[in-house]
């Protein structure tokens, strides 16, 4: 395992490629295109079908300007993974943000951001895909890992503020909890044959459970 895989846990990488690359307009694109096809690989092949040679062809780069970026495939996974969870902790502020600031409007409009984002069969998709690999990868495990440790950290931060009573001990907890709850339920939400199993007003049960849950010391 190469140096670059040894985060701590809560240490999410950024999205960004290695130092001293894509530091201008052009680079920035091309990164977001790597990624791009990254996405698309994941979705439609599986991680097994991911090779950066697929990458590069279907990000339209050689090779080599693709290696440039990302050195390996564990660099594009690892980059891919940090930017959707950067993306899913701003949209879920910019939602709280819309709900002013009375505590338990901003934790419901942080719910419907995370629900709304569970709506996508493409992001179902890529979890299915890394969820079942990282059994058997190890780079896998380690990216998700870090990825959810950072998750966690951005729900302790949600929870710090509309819950200011929970000891810090507690709201890691909560964290945990609240994390495990919601990845469990994109299996019924995300897409794929068990999205028929889902129980009718549940979105409402859920969102009772959530306001008692969180904010109650």
């Amino acid at each position: 395992m190469s140096p670059r895989a040894s985060k701590s846990p809560g240490k999410l990488p950024s999205a960004k490629p290695r130092a001293g690359t894509a530091v201008h307009a052009k680079g920035h694109e091309r990164v977001e295109r790597i990624l791009d096809a990254a996405m698309d690989v994941l979705v439609e092949d599986g991680y097994a079908g991911l090779s950066l040679r697929g990458v590069a062809q279907r990000a339209g780069l050689s090779l080599g300007n693709l290696q440039y970026y990302f050195p390996t495939k564990q660099d594009v996974v690892r980059a891919l993974l940090a930017r959707y969870l950067e993306t899913a902790i701003r949209r879920v502020r910019e939602r709280m943000d819309g709900g002013g600031q009375e505590p338990a409007k901003r934790l419901r409009h942080a719910l419907d951001a995370l629900l709304e984002d569970q709506e996508s069969p493409r992001h179902f998709q890529l979890f299915a895909e890394l969820w079942a690999l990282a059994a058997r990868d190890a780079m896998v495990a380690e990216a998700l890992g870090v990825f959810y440790a950072g998750y966690r950290e951005g729900v302790v931060e949600l929870l710090r503020e509309l819950s200011p009573d929970l000891t810090p001990a507690r709201r890691e907890r909560r964290a945990a909890l609240l994390v495990a709850f919601f990845e469990g339920l994109s299996l019924f939400r995300g897409g794929g044959s068990l999205r028929a199993s889902s129980v009718p007003g549940l979105e409402q049960e859920l969102r009772a459970l959530w306001d008692e849950f969180a904010g109650r010391p």
